[in-house]
């Protein structure tokens, strides 16, 4: 059985690599670098409506609000300003 260690460094680069699995393919492990799940996770493409498409932990952000995935297609969003 292969061993696994405690990540060594206090933050990841962006090539890093992160093991996962996938639900859609029964549950089959993947290889994600730490960019990669970033540039999913996080992105400036923001839900058209509170029930938009989205999956849970989905952060998007435009000018005005940064709207969090709660659950499936369960958008919630809070307004941004300077301060």
């Amino acid at each position: 059985m292969a061993k696994i260690d405690s990540y060594s460094t206090a933050v990841p680069s962006e090539n890093d690599l992160l093991l996962g699995s996938d639900s859609d393919a029964a549950n089959a492990t993947k290889n994600f670098t730490v960019k990669s799940l970033r540039d999913y996770m996080i992105t400036s493409v923001v839900p058209a409506t509170a029930t938009s498409t989205g999956i849970s932990g989905t952060i998007a952000y435009d000018a005005s609000y940064m709207y969090i995935c709660v659950a499936a297609n369960t958008w919630k969003r809070v307004a941004i300003a300077a301060w």
